[in-house]
Order: structure tokens, then sequence, then C-alpha cells
């Protein structure tokens, strides 16, 4: 079906070639989606002062003039660490890793996509057909072999010093478009790591990849670790109607059927702006304006097509 109600979302189950029927209210999906929305576009904001629109209703500027607020959540400072995030800055990485103030804890580690005019971005868009030259390194290396063990080793000194309160501890990745295959990846290439009473460290149990890359490095992580770390792994893809990306994967869908599980893969199709634009849908401030809207939480400016927006404030406002 192409046509879609602006209020609603088409949601496809995992294993399924075709969407729910009715579809639902974004609301319901709004409602646990948010937050991971915001961290996922706060990741294209380093350094930049909130706007204060989570806590509080307000209005939700496309155009991003700040990071928006998320109360109830902690940044951890000591990761990426100084040494790997200068290996990250060279090759174009930039990740930000949270915490929820809840029981039991959340632990959410955010990938910013891709940066138009990047072309360490595009290196690691491109590396389905790059990897093959040795010694290859990108974004997708380093989170394999960097990223899931400075996460691990943090989680592993936290619960050290409070296991009560990193009892069942989850640990999540989120992240939009180059952000949303890396996160993916993240949750493939976790590495093994223990407790000192030999306890296996959690795997990551969800992903929420926005307008997601279709380029996951499945195949380019172990079998025997990609297999266990899958296993009940849950992955929510979300994407706009008719965003650029959104081809491709429906195409690799049709080709191979998105997974019923180990891992499941569900998706969430929303038609926020009428736009013939696939770059102008490509917009992750867009979702996180249109949830918090659906949430209650704030305002969008009055909705209009993409294709009138001046080149600058859809630069600001797609970020990847």
């Amino acid at each position: 079906m192409m046509s879609q109600d602006t209020n609603l979302a088409r949601v496809r189950e995992p294993g399924s070639r075709t969407y729910n029927e009715p579809p639902e209210p974004i609301s319901v999906s709004a409602k646990f989606l948010w937050e991971y929305a915001i961290l996922s576009d706060n990741t294209y904001l380093d350094g930049m002062e909130p706007a204060n629109l989570a806590g509080k209703p307000g209005e939700c500027e496309l155009s991003r003039t700040g990071r928006l607020d998320l109360e109830g959540w902690d940044r951890w400072t000591s990761v990426p660490s100084s040494s790997l995030a200068t290996t990250a800055k060279k090759l174009g990485l930039y990740l930000e890793v949270w915490e929820k103030k809840s029981s039991p804890a959340e632990v959410v580690v955010a990938f910013r996509g891709t940066e138009f005019w990047s072309w360490r971005d595009w290196q690691a868009n491109l590396r389905w057909f790059l990897r093959f030259i040795p010694l290859y390194p990108d974004q997708y290396t380093l989170v394999a072999e960097e990223v899931g063990k400075e996460v691990l080793e943090e989680l592993k000194k936290r619960i050290a010093g409070n296991e009560g309160r990193y009892k069942n501890v989850k640990i999540i990745s989120a992240g939009h478009s180059l952000g949303g295959g890396l996160a993916q990846h993240l949750a493939y290439s976790l590495p093994p790591i223990t407790l000192p009473d030999g306890t296996l460290l959690p795997r990551v149990s969800e992903v929420y990849g926005f307008d997601p890359s279709p380029v996951t490095g499945w195949y380019s992580v172990d079998t025997e670790l990609r297999t266990t770390n899958s296993n009940g792994l849950k992955i929510t893809r979300i994407f706009e109607h008719g965003e650029a990306l959104a081809y491709i994967r429906l195409l690799l869908r049709y080709l191979n059927p998105t997974s019923e599980s180990n891992p499941s893969i569900r998706e969430i199709r929303y038609n926020f702006v009428e736009s013939i634009n696939p770059f102008a849908s490509h917009s992750m401030r867009l979702i996180a304006c249109e949830l918090l809207t659906a949430k209650g939480n704030a305002g969008v400016p009055a909705r209009i097509p993409y294709s009138v927006l001046s080149p600058k404030a859809w630069k600001q406002s797609s970020g990847g």
C-alpha cells in the first residue's frame, strides 16, 4: 500500500512480508520510541545546549537549534575513552553512551549517522565493496574491536560498585542512518566479557534503528559470535515513508525477508511529511519531533512539504 495517513503507523511484524491491518495510531509506538529518537538525534549536536522540550511542552525546531533535553538520563563520560575518541574521530565515528535512572538500569549506546560531507562516513557506507581491501579500517571495524569492549568494561566497573542497581541491566543500541547500521553491528559483534564470578556480561537485547542503513556488517562477524549475540535479540527499524534508504531495504527484504527470530526484526513506517524527495524525508529530527508531539511533550511547526524548505534548513534537519 503506497498511501498512508500522517497520523497512523504501519507495522510489519518479524518474519512477515506485509504490514499489519489496520494501521495503528502513532502514539502507540511514540510511547516507547521517543527517548531513543532523542538520543539518536542528539548525537548530531555534540556540545550544543539542550532545547528542554522533552520535559515540558514547546516547539521542536526542525532546523536543530539545540539538543533535545532528556530528563532522567545520565551520560557516561568515560566511554569512549580519550584514546578511543581520538581514533574514532579519525574514522568519522561518533557515539554517546547514556544510562537511564531506572530499576533495572538501562544503558543505551547511540551512534551518529552520515554527515553528508564526511568522506569517512561514505567510506563506511560503502563497506559492502571496500571491506575486501586488506587491513581496511572503517567505523564498523572500530565498533567491533573497541567500542563494545569499552562499554562492557565500564559496565563491569559499575556493577562492582553497585551490584544491586545493575541487576538485570539492559544494554540497548540506537542510531540514525549509518548510525542505525552501526547500532546493529554492535549488537552482533559484542565480545564475551565475564564478571569475576564467571558470569557473562549481558548482550545487547534491543536495537532501534531510525532510517537505518542496510549495511549492518552481519557477515563481518564470526559466525559463532553473531549467533550467540543474536539469540533473543530484538531489532526495530523505524523509518519515514519514501525516505532514501527505504527503497534499498525494500529490495533486500524481498530477496531476504526480515528475520522472525534470533534476531527478530520489526519495522515501523511513518508518513510524517508529504514529499517526493527521498533525501528530504531522511530526517532524524523530523522523527524525533513527531514522536515527541505524539507523546504530548512538544509541538512540531506547521507541516510543510520538504521541497520548499531552504537547502540549509533541510541539511540541518536531515543529519544523515
